[in-house]
């Protein structure tokens, strides 16, 4: 075979050399593969004869690219109505997670945000305004035990404006960079610990998918009493179910993943506990 001839100031671009440009194209003169960085005609490296670089194919879609899931029916809200899609999404998180969750596009963090924060910011501020009418109903019987207890002045007038209608109004409309804030936040401190314990397989996109459509349950913020103390534990459970689907880890894998930040909080807790009593022990012991 004869050895491939140089042009002047060309370089020949052997096999080896395939993956130094943009594109890839064959000359079907010399059969040599060369890079290059454009199509249309140009002029072999190796062999001088003329080609025509062919345009290079379109890339395949990105939900093709990214995950092969239909989508839940919050993501298909375009296509059921944005009532339906979002009526049946929370129906399935609550009933049916485990379907839910396989249906999550990995590429819909977007929708899926919007989902978290509008249930959330919604059925809290109803929350807010029952518990607010709960309040007013019971003022009588707070201003008895403020007087009972003696409080400074300043804390009545703190409380006070605390609860005036200004200041209420402002938590309803700041409610929703709350929310906000809290997902991310949520998803953060969750992936964290999925990554240091090898449970991340797919991404922090996964994580997002399963924290915020496992806000679903804190619809029950709206009820007064208990109803903030089941919609967080609901929220845990179906945390490590979203988390188990949507990065494909065993259930174990999941739970620990799920805890492990409680677990730190828990910790946490009873240390700041322990120093607090130690640090009264000394105040009371102090002449």
């Amino acid at each position: 075979m004869e050895p491939a001839r140089k042009l002047p100031d060309r370089t020949a671009c052997r096999q080896a050399d395939v993956l130094e440009g943009v594109m890839l194209a064959r000359c079907p003169s010399c059969r040599n593969t060369f890079s290059t960085d454009r199509p249309g005609t140009q002029v072999c490296p190796v062999c001088g004869k003329p080609l025509i670089v062919p345009e290079p194919q379109a890339p395949a879609p990105l939900a093709a690219l990214v995950d092969g899931a239909a989508g839940t029916p919050w993501e298909r809200r375009a296509e059921l109505g944005f009532w339906k899609g979002w009526g049946q999404t929370l129906q399935q998180a609550l009933f049916e997670p485990s379907k839910l969750f396989a249906s999550a596009r990995l590429d819909r963090g977007a929708s899926q945000l919007g989902f978290a924060v509008l249930t959330t910011s919604v059925f809290s501020a109803i929350g807010q305004v029952f518990d607010r009418l709960l309040r007013a109903r019971m003022q009588g019987y707070y201003d008895q035990l403020a007087a009972s207890l003696n409080l400074p002045p300043e804390m009545l007038k703190a409380v006070a404006l605390a609860d005036s209608p200004g200041w209420f109004a402002t938590l309803l409309i700041a409610l929703p960079l709350f929310v906000l804030f809290f997902v991310y936040a949520n998803a953060a401190v969750t992936h964290f610990f999925a990554l240091i314990t090898g449970q991340s397989k797919r991404g922090f996109p996964a994580t997002f998918a399963a924290c915020t459509y496992a806000s679903a349950p804190l619809v029950l913020l709206a009820v007064p009493g208990c109803g903030s103390i089941v919609a967080v534990v609901w929220l845990v459970v179906l945390t490590g179910v979203g988390l188990k689907q949507t990065h494909h880890i065993s259930a174990g894998g999941a739970a620990g993943v799920t805890l492990a930040p409680y677990l730190l909080i828990c910790c946490l807790g009873v240390v700041a506990s322990i120093a607090a009593a130690m640090r009264m022990g000394q105040m009371v012991g102090t002449p």
